[in-house]
């Protein structure tokens, strides 16, 4: 499959899951754009975005949307090209995205947006993206899975590091998805860079595995692949039919707004105009304000909306440092698929006996935890950007890594030995 789904309902007439079967068809090959139809290139999954197009459909004369769903860097490379599908719209999470594609003169400018919702958007990025919906992290959780074992459901990211949650974990990759990347800086922004890593290695002990996308965490928890992991409540809100799952915020959430943008060179620049007012209009933030969405609107609920206490959480959120997110991008991908993706069935083991060993003497051991949570970038150098520039550098980013690598196993070595002498 190419990962292009086509969503079109002239008369809806089913409700609730039913339509949304009906709303998405998967083609099996790129088909070229009509003239009565707009192409939209998303990050999210289909079923994120079947409600919000079923919506719009119903508005008088709307046009049929066509949708790619796609990877942040899958639609990097897409865009970057000749755009043969004739893509109109991009609808994503990602800043790292738009900013990429901004600076390669792909989107067309966008005026007039109110001041509540281009708040929202990263100043680099404010003349050509618009903030319709946000979300929030938090933890998906299996409870059965988790009663079985009985284990207590996580509550932030500390809890993450436990012993007792050792093989139960689910998360994604930076470098696979720009959500996941953003769950992760919010990390690293809120403890700092040193003790944000401490915390990701600990927790990367415990996991099962590395999902390849970030809808695929929230899917893997739901089928008993793993209990628990950090998503983006827009996958879980729509899986909480399903009793056996719960959701909660991370205390400290940080806020992530969904944006939309125009191709410079779209064909059909005016109706993707029209139906980006249509989700900033009222009718549009109540569509977003659904529980189908699994969002938020930017516009705040009334008072007596069941969901309006979350979403002043979420507005009241200072907005991530998104100037030091964009600045060291390739860093934190390459650090965390150096320290934990390429490493992750030795890391695993390492941690499980360290747990173990933790057990049998009945107290912590925290120099070897310090060594199995070091890492060779010092905070300083996270945010210098002199340095940082240097990882657009193929060679230099290379070098780095493969030194990274010998770090982190050296470090590996010698908790191993030091484990060994515990025996």
């Amino acid at each position: 499959m190419n990962g292009i789904t086509s969503v079109w309902l002239r008369q809806p007439a089913v409700a609730g899951k039913a339509a949304l079967l009906l709303l998405i068809s998967t083609l099996c090959r790129p088909s070229a754009a009509q003239n009565n139809e707009l192409v939209m290139a998303t990050t999210f999954s289909p079923g994120t975005t079947a409600w919000i197009i079923q919506r719009w459909q119903r508005e008088p004369g709307a046009v049929r949307i066509r949708t790619l769903n796609r990877t942040s860097a899958s639609l990097e490379q897409l865009l970057d090209a000749e755009n043969r599908e004739n893509v109109d719209l991009l609808l994503t999470s990602s800043p790292m995205l738009l900013q990429h594609l901004q600076e390669h003169r792909k989107l067309a400018l966008f005026d007039g947006i109110a001041p509540a919702s281009q708040r929202l958007v990263p100043e680099s990025i404010r003349s050509t993206a618009v903030a319709v919906a946000i979300s929030g992290f938090g933890l998906l959780v299996n409870r059965p899975a988790l009663a079985a074992r009985n284990l207590p459901a996580p509550g932030d990211w500390d809890d993450l590091t436990a012993a007792r949650y050792q093989g139960t974990l689910l998360m994604s990759s930076p470098s696979r998805s720009d959500t996941n990347h953003l769950m992760v800086e919010s990390l690293l922004q809120q403890q700092g860079w040193t003790q944000g890593w401490q915390t990701l290695l600990a927790s990367a002990g415990n996991l099962v595995t590395i999902s390849s996308r970030s809808f695929g965490v929230a899917d893997k928890i739901k089928s008993g692949l793993g209990m628990a992991g950090p998503v983006i409540d827009n996958y879980a809100n729509l899986l909480l039919d399903d009793a056996r799952l719960a959701f909660a915020y991370f205390p400290q959430t940080a806020v992530a707004p969904t944006y939309v943008a125009v191709l410079n060179n779209s064909q059909h620049a005016g109706e993707a105009r029209r139906f980006i007012r249509y989700l900033l209009s009222p009718e549009g933030q109540r569509m977003l304000a659904d529980a189908n969405t699994g969002k938020y609107p930017v516009t705040p609920l009334a008072a007596d909306n069941p969901r309006a206490a979350q979403q002043r959480v979420l507005l009241a959120r200072s907005p991530l440092n998104y100037r030091l997110i964009l600045k060291r991008q390739r860093l934190v991908q390459r650090m965390f698929d150096t320290a934990i993706s390429f490493r992750l069935a030795q890391l695993k083991d390492v941690w499980r006996a360290l747990h173990s060993a933790e057990a049998r003497v009945k107290r912590p051991l925290p120099e070897i935890r310090a060594l199995l949570t070091r890492i060779p970038v010092d905070a300083a150098s996270s945010e210098d950007e002199a340095w940082l520039a240097q990882f657009d550098n193929k060679s230099f980013a290379e070098q780095q890594m493969m030194a990274w690598q010998r770090w982190f196993l050296d470090n590996q070595r010698q908790a191993i030995l030091k484990l060994e002498e515990l025996k």
